[in-house]
């Protein structure tokens, strides 16, 4: 019970602090009467109604802070009264209570009555009364003048001819403002007349306007603006060119490109009409016969060119005609570096679509952004929003709940612009995009390298965005990713190493993981100590063949070369000095199988068998030298050997001694 009551003297609190700080409420109020509405009261009191009949002991008791700038007005020709009062109440019910001198109820308005009113509020609530101060009423002195009618408007592209019905009046004013604004501008005093005519000049094309119009006779007050007349000037010429930019998409298999052309639709101001299409041509500047045109309702165009230069112009037209020209020289060979946005991503926000999209900083400064919208169902009917170059998102309103919508952004460069970058929402998921097909490209002892797709789907879910997060032992690393992003590398890791990595959707109550990877680093990276290992066994290979062949070139140019011995018959016979002459004389005929030749000068040299050694105990002298060649075996094949030509051709070879004895070959 305690607790209770501690709860509800709380309650109490707060509702008389609320009282308290609740601002007053006030309102304008009005109550307009006439003679027939009275009802008499006796002792000269009039009233609305029977019930407000005071008695004679009651005692009105005033609250004039409770009516506020109280005024009152006399209409002849309807012989009623109107006050107009500012209410500082909310709920009331409000009469008048007349006190007169002589004069009937029922004939008490009338042009030279007066008597004192007093105006009563009650409280439909509470039941509690409020009378206000007294007023004094002469009727003549609060005349004014019956309420205008406007019969008729006339309008042109810059004005518009009104026409009223006042009766009896003196003179006219009229007010007039364009609409969705706030201020009113009132016109001159206009002298009285027939006609009751007068020309508002000076209005612009194509817009709407309210207009009313107050008169007053000789002796009255100026009577309430008429009921408020809604009109729309006619249309103008457009006032002003088109803000026109363009693209050129690079295709360097072809000769053919498309040329992409964005304006900006026109100010009301500029338009002065309902923009009906535009006008575009295009030729190439040194062969004007080639010229084309095209009509579209767009705000953009894409149209094929040679990679030449070109004279592109735009014009807007209404029904009055067409707009000053934007010319253009566009040099289709050419690509410019304006690059389209990046990061792009929609998600819902109650009635709307929130966008948002990043660009590269090394980009030229864009002026502006440029939004495309359009209903799957209904592409012909297209949207467009521009936004300033310094933002990077925007809202779009006025969507269908169960529609799909295709959305491009456009960045914008003065008179160049970049390719869309496009993407798919709707007002219950946001973009609908999902990510699959996650999975491990590469991975080494410092780096890992992740890769996946996007999949054009409806999420089951509303995604803010995406994150890629990879957590180790050592930390965990975390970003966004987007539908222009397919892979991500990860650097500076640990070797040997496990690390977990995870795309997960971050929505408006929390996280769900979308999939996750488990990687453990190598302790030692077999591809980089391939790539080391490799240029040094090319290295080490390169040195060894320039080293061979640099002994081989140093050998041939720079060393003599040495005859070996052991590659001939001679030189082996000579090798061995034990060997002496056995009785046979071994002649070596010096013969040339070809003339001689004069550079070289080189023959061939024949050895020919004349007798066998005989051991080196026998006597070897020339007198007992046996001459019986019918018992030595028959000759061999006579040995050539090229040598140099010997400068004595004569003597034996005996004992040991070689004999050379020089002829030429005969020939065949």
């Amino acid at each position: 019970m305690p607790g209770r009551r501690s709860l509800c003297v709380l309650i109490c609190v707060f509702c008389f602090c609320c009282a308290l700080k609740r601002k007053p409420v006030f309102s304008i109020q009005e109550l307009t009467v006439t003679g027939k509405d009275l009802k008499d009261c006796g002792k000269n009191v009039c009233v609305m109604s029977s019930a407000d009949c005071p008695a004679e002991s009651d005692v009105l008791t005033a609250t004039p802070e409770i009516f506020v700038n109280t005024s009152c007005h006399f209409l002849s020709h309807e012989e009623s009264i109107t006050c107009r009062w500012i209410q500082m109440n909310d709920v009331r019910t409000e009469t008048f209570i007349l006190r007169r001198t002589d004069v009937y109820c029922p004939s008490i308005l009338n042009f030279f009555s007066r008597f004192n009113l007093t105006i009563k509020s009650k409280s439909i609530d509470s039941q509690k009364e409020w009378f206000s101060d007294v007023y004094p009423v002469i009727i003549k002195e609060i005349v004014q003048a019956p309420r205008p009618v406007i019969t008729s408007v006339n309008v042109t592209d810059s004005s518009v001819n009104v026409t009223w019905n006042g009766g009896r009046i003196t003179k006219c004013r009229i007010r007039y403002k364009r609409l969705n604004t706030e201020s009113w501008t009132k016109t001159a005093d206009l002298p009285a007349s027939e006609e009751s005519l007068f020309v508002i000049e000076g209005l612009q094309a194509f817009s709407e306007y309210l207009l009313s119009v107050s008169c007053v006779h000789d002796r009255s007050r100026w009577s309430d603006w008429s009921s408020e007349t809604r009109v729309k000037t006619s249309e103008s010429l457009p006032s002003a060119p088109l803000s026109l930019s363009y693209h050129v998409a690079s295709d360097v298999n072809s000769g053919v490109r498309q040329l992409l052309l964005l304006w900006k639709a026109l100010d009301v101001t500029d338009a002065r009409g309902l923009i009906r299409g535009y006008e575009v041509s295009y030729m190439p500047t040194k062969q004007p016969s080639l010229k084309k045109t095209i009509h579209t309702a767009e705000l953009k165009a894409v149209v094929l060119v040679w990679a030449e230069e070109y004279e592109v112009t735009v014009w807007a037209y209404n029904s009055a005609g067409h707009s000053p020209h934007r010319r253009l020289l566009v040099d289709a060979s050419r690509s410019h570096d304006v690059r389209s946005v990046k990061a792009l991503w929609v998600y819902s926000d109650g009635s709307s679509l929130r966008i948002r999209w990043d660009r590269d900083v090394t980009d030229a400064d864009v002026s502006e952004f440029a939004i495309e919208w359009s209903a799957v169902t209904d592409p012909e009917h297209k949207h467009w929003q521009r936004v300033d170059g310094s933002t990077f998102t925007t809202r779009l309103t006025g969507l269908k709940q169960d529609e799909i919508y295709n959305i491009s952004v456009f960045p914008v460069h003065d008179s160049l612009c970049a390719p869309q970058t496009s993407i798919s929402a709707d007002l219950q998921h946001g973009a609908l995009l999902d990510v699959e097909g996650f999975r491990l490209v590469n991975v080494s002892r410092s780096s890992l390298a992740v890769q996946w797709t996007w999949k054009q789907t409806k999420p089951r879910v509303k995604v803010l965005q995406y994150k890629l997060v990879l957590s180790g032992e050592h930390g965990a690393e975390s970003l966004s990713v987007f539908p222009d992003q397919h892979q991500h590398s990860f650097h500076q890791l640990h070797p040997n190493s496990r690390y977990s990595v995870c795309i997960h959707g971050e929505t408006a109550t929390g996280n769900f993981s979308k999939a996750s990877l488990d990687v453990n680093t190598p302790l030692i990276d077999y591809a980089e100590l391939m790539r080391f290992a490799v240029p040094v066994v090319l290295l080490l290979l390169v040195f060894g063949i320039f080293s061979v062949s640099s002994m081989t070139v140093c050998r041939k140019h720079f060393l003599p070369v040495v005859a070996n011995p052991r590659f001939s018959l001679i030189g082996r016979w000579l090798l061995h000095p034990h060997l002496q002459g056995s009785g046979r004389i071994c002649v070596l005929k010096l013969e040339s199988l070809f003339p001689l030749d004069p550079q070289t000068q080189k023959s061939l040299i024949e050895v020919e068998r004349r007798e066998s050694l005989t051991s080196e105990h026998e006597d070897a002298t020339p007198s007992k030298t046996s001459t019986n060649t019918d018992a030595l075996p028959p000759p061999s094949p006579p040995e050539y050997v090229d040598l140099p030509l010997l400068a004595d051709p004569s003597d034996y070879v005996q004992n040991g001694q070689i004999v050379f004895h020089f002829s030429e070959k005969p020939s065949d």
